[in-house]
């Protein structure tokens, strides 16, 4: 059965008992970690302050070398919070990366490697470059899923820190996991706030109506049914909306 024809009130129910059924039942089960994660965090955040308060003396720049879900989240939030001092790699465009290498001051600029798998050939090889330029190992950081190869790297080259990912969260649902919880406290950005509104977002997502995740969900899913592959932003009234389109 489609979760389109599941009672809204069924259906948030049934994926809040992580049933995996609600999606194909194939391998959901073990990609649900997302639902706990802003709990999972609100314990590392002290964690996660004190490292970016430590490197803020000897830092003037931060890049983040990422591709997807490593990288999308951390340009949001740059772009959000205004991030000056970060700058996302998410190209392999050989121009792009000698410009932003010029553009560095390489003693004084922290590398963020940020991979789940640990081998995202992009990735790698953007670490691989710039580890020629600045191979310093408390210069860099890596974020990766606990025993990938980048973990293995990271500690072979003495790396600053390895921050672990949630295991059971695939990229394109790790905002709020280490993939863009790093790079938001390098940003600044107040992350008991954050996870504090996340945690809000958590319980509005229990309701059977007024439920923004549910309502977003079905606007995909109906878009979807429709042939339309997108769903458009508006604001109304001072406050973002979902037009179809």
């Amino acid at each position: 059965m489609s979760p389109l024809e599941i009672a809204p009130n069924e259906l948030v129910e049934r994926i809040w008992e992580r049933d995996p059924t609600v999606w194909t039942g194939h391998d959901e089960a073990q990609w649900l970690g997302w639902l706990d994660e802003p709990l999972r965090m609100r314990e590392r955040v002290a964690e996660l302050t004190e490292f970016a308060a430590g490197v803020v003396e000897d830092t003037d720049d931060v890049v983040l070398l990422g591709m997807g879900g490593s990288s999308l989240a951390p340009e949001v939030l740059r772009r959000a919070f205004g991030g000056e001092r970060m700058r996302v790699l998410d190209t392999t465009h050989p121009r792009a990366i000698r410009a932003l290498a010029a553009g560095l001051n390489l003693r004084r600029t922290l590398f963020v490697a940020s991979s789940k798998s640990g081998t995202t050939l992009e990735t790698r090889s953007h670490a691989d470059y710039f580890w020629k330029l600045a191979p310093r190992g408390e210069q860099w950081v890596a974020v990766t899923d606990p025993g990938s190869e980048l973990e293995s790297l990271a500690r072979k080259r003495g790396f600053r820190a390895i921050f672990p990912g949630e295991p059971t969260i695939g990229g394109r649902y790790s905002a709020l996991s280490p993939f863009g919880l790093v790079p938001a406290a390098l940003l600044e950005v107040d992350l008991e706030r954050l996870l504090e509104r996340a945690l809000e977002m958590v319980e509005a997502c229990h309701f059977d109506e007024g439920n923004p995740g549910l309502e977003l969900g079905l606007e995909l899913g109906e878009g979807w049914r429709e042939g339309r592959d997108k769903v458009c932003f508006e604001d109304v009234n001072g406050f973002p909306g979902i037009a179809t389109s």
